[in-house]
């Protein structure tokens, strides 16, 4: 076990977590705990559980990639505007600067609301936030984030784009144009790309993206990207003026994502549909699965209008603390025990 002799950064993760919880407190969020042992799961792609096994009982349970099914259960009961703080595990992801095979994410949800709304509330969460801990650590109060060397004004509104406009953009290339399989073949083998094997749409676009865009992202301010394609967003309500995407951002600060939020799916017999099709997707490819979550496709049949986000909360506190390592948040890393 390393030895800590600066616990510095560690309050920082600290005083982050107290302050988001104050957030939420004051605007009248109820604060959910939510389970750790799950017998069920929604099915996500690229999302993949950890199991285990109640002996006792001979039954398997999973841990959760995010506290997102509990909290909706609740929704659909009529708890209102709510949150969750909560450990979330994610397989199939090796552990690195940036990521832990657990680590904490909040969860929140606000009804009547749509993504657009819960951008403006995550802008003025981060601000906030960051005031507190300057005022915590004695500091001058800044809208001016300094990370590895990097100026960022947090102050709002923060730079907004579509994925389609970064597509475009970035990548000289029509999104709405490449959204199957064959299609995006072809554009990728023609911008050079190594196709060979190729099978499904993601890996490519992931690479497309990663390569020519990520890396291209404004830094001197976080970093909205909104509407994502239907396929990798199984729990979002529609675009209705964008066929074939979906409700949903992802937000960078720094060069890292933080938080991908959603206007909800209200449509349990959608839901349901791209749950059998993920199953399926992962038998086919033979990978790792676990049952779907079915009380949560029950409840989505009583879901309100609302929106939701989930916030990595380490990757934040790496923000604050002006670190370039998870591990520097979280007093007992993945990587202290391998």
């Amino acid at each position: 076990m390393r030895q800590i002799t600066d616990f510095s950064t560690f309050f920082t993760k600290e005083y982050t977590l107290q302050f988001i919880r104050d957030f939420f407190i004051k605007k009248g969020f109820h604060e959910i705990e939510t389970p750790t042992l799950m017998p069920a799961l929604p099915l996500e792609p690229n999302l993949y559980s950890l199991k285990t096994h109640w002996q006792e009982k001979n039954k398997d349970f999973y841990l959760p990639t995010s506290p997102e099914s509990s909290i909706k259960k609740l929704i659909s009961m009529g708890i209102g505007d709510c949150f969750a703080i909560s450990k979330v595990f994610r397989d199939l992801e090796d552990i690195g600067p940036t990521h832990n095979l657990e680590f904490s994410m909040i969860e929140w949800y606000e009804m009547n609301k749509t993504y657009q709304d819960i951008a403006n509330t995550t802008e003025n969460l981060v601000l906030e936030t960051y005031h507190r801990i300057l005022e915590k650590q004695g500091k001058r109060t800044t809208n001016i984030l300094t990370y590895q060397d990097q100026s960022i004004d947090l102050s709002t509104p923060w730079y907004r784009f579509t994925l389609i406009e970064l597509f475009q953009k970035y990548a000289n290339m029509d999104l709405t144009k490449n959204l199957t399989t064959e299609s995006i073949i072809a554009t990728a083998k023609s911008k050079g790309y190594n196709v060979e094997g190729v099978t499904t749409w993601e890996p490519l676009y992931t690479q497309i993206f990663i390569n020519e865009i990520e890396s291209k992202l404004p830094q001197d301010k976080p970093v909205i990207i909104f509407d994502y394609p239907t396929s990798m967003s199984p729990l979002c309500k529609l675009c209705p003026d964008t066929p074939g995407f979906s409700q949903r951002y992802e937000f960078y600060i720094g060069g890292m994502e933080i938080g991908n939020a959603y206007t909800e799916l209200t449509d349990s017999k959608i839901l349901e549909a791209n749950f059998i099709k993920e199953a399926q997707f992962r038998k086919e490819n033979n990978l790792s699965t676990h049952p779907y979550d079915q009380d949560m496709v029950t409840a989505t049949t009583h879901f309100p209008e609302c929106a939701g986000i989930g916030l990595g909360i380490d990757r934040l506190a790496m923000l604050f603390a002006d670190i370039d390592r998870i591990e520097e948040v979280i007093y007992f890393p993945t990587s202290d025990m391998i």
